[in-house]
């Protein structure tokens, strides 16, 4: 395996299965190993810090770039990267709303992309967003509607938007934090949104490392109606920590269940945690639901918001020991308290992964779960698994004609939606 631990002279982030590429490629009509569903009909792409240079002061500051497969009558017909344009390049993750393709970084203004990843421009959904946009936004499955915030430095230091389902922002809320605090993901249930005020604040965006542990700040968690206004926020206190990506939030009853990747401390290894808000006596309840270090946790599309079972991530084996080295994926029963691991053996390093739900499916599982996968010895590869068989062999593996570096999130893209 390439070593992928910071050394005196390369850091972690520019060497190995995190090393840039830096050639934009369109292939054609790639090799598959097995045998693709024919009704798997779609793109999936992914964003990723890739810089143009050769160097970046931090895995987070690197150019976008996007990583595209498209899938068709059981066909991979192609995989094209492109770099995001601009004096600025999104690096951090892709969503499709309202017939537009934004690339997303916390920082900055999502940048629009063409089909074929092409750069658009940068997109303030009509003049309404005036500095930035969070690189998590939520699609209400049952709505259509986009949930995001803006956080930064200077107040308001939290906004919190909707925009329906056509794409046009209905409600931008102002909600009072005593400080700027590092707010990378929210979560959302049918009826609300839910925000971390959490102990590590923001300096500045304009620094490599922006990011601070204050012991004295105040640890708590905010609960909103979706339609509601800086007022009606109920505050939880709960233990110090930062929470690194939301997996689920939903209702049950007179209490709010949140599930998320959480660490004590700032750069420490991240656990699934549960937090179980009752909103009638104001409490909370918290438990760790894994202790292994996972991240880039992801769920069926169709169940954001609300009570779920299965949940995907990536497990970090090798943090412990300084490095990123190694990476297996798991797949949760959060009901049960039980995982399935795919483990794709020695020199495979799988990043996030997201699910392709089946057309016309009724149960959660009955989906496809698609990945880009590095390998030390080669190019990468774009491998479908059978979510009810997860721990079984791929369904198909597309053979990639170059190296995708490891990098952040992704988003499947089925065709006639």
């Amino acid at each position: 395996m390439q070593p992928t631990q910071r050394t005196d002279e390369v850091p972690f982030h520019l060497t190995g299965a995190f090393a840039p590429v830096f050639e934009e490629r369109t292939d054609r009509d790639l090799t598959v190993i097995g045998e693709l569903p024919p009704d798997l009909c779609g793109t999936y792409v992914r964003n990723g810090p890739n810089p143009r240079s050769g160097t970046s002061p931090a895995w987070f500051a690197g150019d976008g770039m996007l990583h595209a497969v498209r899938f068709e009558g059981g066909r991979a017909r192609g995989y094209r990267n492109r770099w995001i344009r601009g004096p600025y390049a999104p690096n951090t993750n892709v969503v499709r709303h309202a017939g537009r393709i934004l690339s997303l970084v916390e920082a900055r203004l999502p940048v629009e992309v063409s089909a074929d990843l092409e750069t658009v421009g940068p997109y303030d959904f009509g003049g309404v967003l005036a500095r930035s946009m969070t690189a998590h936004p939520k699609i209400c499955p049952r709505t259509g509607e986009l949930l995001f915030f803006a956080y930064g430095a200077e107040p308001p230091h939290l906004t919190f938007y909707r925009a329906d389902a056509r794409g046009e922002v209905v409600q931008s809320t102002p909600i009072d934090v005593p400080k700027a605090t590092y707010l990378h993901d929210f979560a959302i249930t049918a009826r609300c949104a839910v925000f971390y005020d959490l102990p590590v604040l923001v300096s500045s965006f304009k620094s490599p490392a922006p990011f601070a542990w204050d012991d004295g700040y105040r640890a708590r968690i905010g609960i909103v109606p979706r339609d509601g206004r800086d007022e009606d926020v109920r505050w939880f206190d709960v233990a110090p920590c930062t929470i690194s990506h939301t997996v689920n939030a939903f209702e049950d009853g007179d209490t709010v269940v949140l599930d998320a990747i959480r660490a004590p401390r700032l750069f420490t290894p991240h656990a699934l945690y549960r937090y179980t808000f009752d909103l009638r006596t104001g409490k909370v309840a918290e438990e760790t639901l894994d202790p292994r270090f996972v991240d880039f946790p992801r769920v069926h599309p169709a169940f954001q918001g609300a009570a779920y079972r299965d949940a995907y991530a990536v497990e970090l084996c090798d943090f412990a020991r300084g490095g990123f080295g190694r990476t297996r994926l798991h797949k949760y029963d959060v009901a049960r308290g039980t995982s399935v691991v795919h483990d794709f053996g020695s020199g495979q390093m799988p990043g996030e992964a997201v699910v392709a739900p089946r057309p016309d499916a009724t149960a959660e599982d009955d989906a496809w779960v698609l990945l880009f996968v590095h390998d030390d010895r080669g190019p990468s590869a774009l491998v479908v698994l059978d979510a009810q068989r997860f721990d079984g062999d791929p369904v198909a593996t597309v053979r990639l004609p170059c190296r995708v570096p490891f990098g952040f999130h992704g988003a499947w893209l089925p065709d006639g939606a």
